[in-house]
């Protein structure tokens, strides 16, 4: 992954791509939960960043990349997908407020 990729935060200002920052919102989603592998996760969804993506469509993206890992196997990547999903609506409805 190249961590040269800038990003399009919320308010509009660009940053380089902190992976590690993507990694602890993932380890903080993942706790408690069996069968999951953040690092398969970020494998899916790393592979789907470009240059210039705002920060909203990396989380819909690892959103994405957990539900997508869903099987009879592993099926707590639905309680990673949905924490995920509910900690990017609290963003954007803070971001509103």
């Amino acid at each position: 992954m190249n961590q040269s990729l800038l990003v399009t935060k919320r308010d509009g200002s660009t940053e380089r791509i902190n992976l590690d920052k993507i990694h602890r919102v993932l380890d903080w989603a993942a706790e408690g939960l069996n069968n999951v592998s953040i690092s398969q996760v970020e494998l899916r969804s790393h592979i789907q960043f470009y240059d210039g993506i705002k920060t909203s469509d990396i989380h819909e993206t690892i959103i994405k990349a957990a539900a997508d890992l869903i099987s009879r196997e592993a099926p707590d990547y639905q309680y990673l997908a949905a924490r995920l999903a509910i900690f990017h609506l609290r963003k954007k409805s803070l971001r509103r407020v």
